[in-house]
């Protein structure tokens, strides 16, 4: 019998770990984010709202709201205006963006800063309530991310950048084609 559970916890994790999301490190994010066109000079304010929102986490989706709806992704969109909720809610959903909440909770982030530009040129910064208290004033510069010689591709370029989730320094190297790596200082 314990076996058997033992089999079936395997079963799960291996096929239901890919719907969870990933916990990026704000240097991948901020690679990504670049990739997708996203200004340099905003990368610190999109860094810093996911961090605060969701913890850099693409799968998290927010408790209820009092109007019962939910938030969704890296930057916790709400499904009250922006995106289509998963099922039929006692509220009108307007999805100002065009997309399903849900697209909102995967790994390829291009839906979920697509929809972020959309609410910060219809509403600034501010239509995360997190932005006034911890997002308005000194951030990590994410420039440290991209900080690479060009002259000598072989050699690798790392920095530390602090992670304000956890309060723990994250060590990234830049590569050639704009891979980024990261790994956890202990």
């Amino acid at each position: 019998m314990m076996h058997n559970f033992g089999l079936g916890t395997w079963f799960c994790l291996l096929f239901l770990s890919p719907l969870l999301g990933i916990r990026l490190k704000p240097c991948e994010l901020a690679g990504q984010l670049y990739i997708l066109d996203v200004p340099k000079e905003e990368l610190a304010k999109w860094l810093c709202i996911a961090d605060f929102e969701s913890r850099f986490n693409t799968h998290v989706v927010g408790q209820s709201n009092a109007d019962g709806s939910k938030d969704y992704g890296l930057f916790q969109i709400s499904d009250r205006y922006w995106c289509a909720p998963p099922s039929n809610t006692s509220y009108y959903a307007f999805n100002g963006c065009n997309v399903n909440c849900n697209e909102l909770l995967i790994d390829d982030i291009t839906a979920a800063v697509r929809c972020a530009q959309l609410i910060r040129k219809q509403q600034g910064w501010t239509a995360w309530s997190v932005f006034p208290q911890f997002c308005n004033g000194t951030l990590v510069d994410p420039d440290e991310c991209f900080q690479n010689d060009q002259s000598d591709r072989s050699q690798s370029n790392s920095t530390e950048i602090p992670d304000n989730a956890t309060g723990s320094t994250t060590e990234t190297s830049m590569e050639e084609n704009t891979t980024i790596v990261a790994k956890e200082m202990e």
